[in-house]
């Protein structure tokens, strides 16, 4: 069964998000986090763009900022994004196409097509350590699984 808090508004994998990852497994991943951030452990926490609460790190986010201000839900709802003239997501999903090979463009084309579902069982799995199979989030956040502390090769 799919966590369908999961889908990301800009169309990133949420399971795959740093923060979300950190919060969910916890450990030695959220104090790193936490000390990269310079904030206390407990304020690393999300529960995905579908399921915000009050405390959760995404209401931060400039992209869930901007897409509130609007009041939409998706980045492909904007003009903005059709146009490729929103500056936020350009450089974040650049980034991520960069630095992960994740097509955020690509991600939110098939949410908007309703292939949701399949999306996020392909992500569930894309984003898992090839040794141990524990969840692990994007290369930018990590270079060996602190689940099982194999290297891996992102």
């Amino acid at each position: 069964m799919v966590n369908r808090n999961l889908v990301g508004r800009c169309g990133l994998y949420c399971g795959a998000c740093g923060i979300y990852r950190a919060y969910k497994d916890g450990g030695a991943y959220r104090q790193r986090l936490s000390t990269f951030f310079k904030c206390p452990p407990e304020k690393v926490r999300c529960e995905g763009c579908q399921a915000l609460t009050a405390n959760c790190w995404g209401n931060d986010c400039k992209i869930v900022k901007c897409l509130d201000a609007k009041g939409i839900q998706f980045c492909y709802e904007c003009s903005d994004f059709q146009d490729y003239t929103c500056e936020k997501f350009e450089k974040f999903s650049k980034d991520y196409l960069t630095d992960d090979d994740v097509d955020l463009r690509a991600n939110l084309a098939r949410i908007k097509a309703g292939d949701t579902t399949a999306w996020l069982e392909e992500s569930e799995v894309r984003f898992r350590c090839s040794f141990c199979r524990n969840p692990l989030p994007t290369s930018s956040f990590r270079k060996k699984c602190y689940h099982c502390g194999k290297e891996l090769s992102c």
